[in-house]
This record gives C-alpha cells, structure tokens and sequence, in this order.
C-alpha cells in the first residue's frame, strides 16, 4: 500500500509558518527602512519569534522526509526537487547579493531545507535512533561542544564570504529538529485533525506553495517599502 505523502493538516501547519515568517520580515523590513528602532537580530522576542517560525518548518521538513522517503526514495523525484531547491537557493544567494553585497546570504533556510533533506535519507529508516541523534545535536551545540566558527572562518578568510549575513541556519543545531520531526510523525505523536473549511483550506494552499512565496514574498515587501519611499519624497 502507497504510504500518503502529502497531509492537510501539515500544509495548513506550513501556511500558518509562513503567514508567521511574513510577519516576521514585514517588521525586519519596518526597522531597515527606519520606521522602527528594535534589532530583529539582537532584540530577545524576535530571536524566539524567528526561533519558533524555523522549528515550526523544520518540524515539517523532517515530519515530510519520513513520509515521503521512509518506504520507497523514488529518486527520480528527489533529483528534481533537489535541483528545483538548488535553483532556488542561487536565485537568493544572487538576490540577496544585489540587496546586501556585504552580508549577502550563502546558507540560509532554503539551502539548508536542500542540505537537510538529503541528509535526513540516513534516519527516515531508524526514527527512533533519528531522536536520540537530534537531541545530540541540539545538545552537543547549546552547552559548547560543537563550535563551527572555525569552520566558517574558512570561508570568510579564502573565499570572500561575508563575515555577517542577512539569513544562517547552521547545521548545528537545526538538523537537530529535522530529525526530530523523522520521529514524531514515525510514532504518530504529532497527530492532529483539522476540518477543512474555506479559511484552512486557503492556509493549507499557501502551505502547499510555501516555496514560491518565500521566494517573492520579500520582493514584494521591498517594492512596497521602495514605493513608499518614493511617494514620501514628493509628499
């Protein structure tokens, strides 16, 4: 029997993240353009705020890795979603370039999301040891044991890579939570039942196209706030 791969409640979870992390740039964007005085990357509520939107879709990615992969990888598939996340992951590194020439983004959440979801081919198999091996992650980084500045460092001194970036989702401990979502939707524990109606099923449809609106959400919001700018200008 195919196991179902694709679930409404997950995509209506992944919409209501990305209503979260438009929220999120609207007001990164609101301070850039110095409508308001918090740091979004100092400031303590905001790093939940976007703590909480990351693991929310990261939960995700593990939860649909499992079902996706954890009976049969049909690689034909993989190869182009895998591309379809590298072409992605150029146009934003390109964008961000553009935008931000000295804190351009080189591995942020969509290259992750690509790197992870390979990896996570390891553990879709053996949930239960993907738990223990996320939880290792997640500790081995907050009490010290794994410093990968050494290793960033390599890239910033021989390859010219920004020293600061717009968007990092290091490896450690994000992975962490992928393989945490392997185990929670192995064991069911993630288990939910939302009734459709028109108002989910619109969140559930943003969720199902959560690529595409990452990716042209925020040059929307620069073309507003550009807009805004010029109109200021002659008012």
């Amino acid at each position: 029997m195919k196991m179902k791969t694709r679930r409404f409640e997950l995509d209506f979870l992944r919409g209501f993240a990305i209503i979260l992390m438009i929220l999120f740039h609207f007001g990164y964007d609101l301070a850039l353009y110095g409508y308001a005085s918090y740091n979004t990357n100092v400031d303590i509520q905001w790093l939940i705020f976007r703590a909480v939107i990351l693991s929310t879709f990261l939960l995700l990615v593990g939860m649909s890795s499992y079902l996706a992969y954890a009976h049969t990888i049909n690689l034909k598939k993989l190869f182009y979603r895998s591309l379809k996340l590298l072409f992605v992951s150029g146009l934003i590194s390109l964008g961000s370039y553009m935008v931000f020439a000295h804190s351009w983004i080189y591995f942020g959440v969509i290259h992750f999301i690509l790197v992870a979801t390979l990896a996570s081919l390891l553990f879709v198999r053996i949930p239960n040891i993907s738990l223990f091996v996320g939880i290792g992650f997640i500790l081995s980084y907050n009490l010290g044991y794994v410093d990968l500045s050494s290793f960033r460092n390599l890239f910033v001194t021989h390859l010219g890579f920004p020293s600061h970036t717009v968007d990092l989702v290091s490896f450690f401990p994000w992975f962490g939570v992928v393989l945490i979502g392997i185990f929670l939707m192995h064991h069911n524990l993630f288990s939910f039942t939302i009734k459709e109606n028109t108002q989910r099923q619109k969140l559930a449809f943003m969720g199902q196209h959560s690529l595409l609106i990452y990716l042209v959400h925020q040059p929307i919001l620069f073309g507003v706030f550009e807009a805004v700018k010029f109109l200021r200008q002659w008012i």
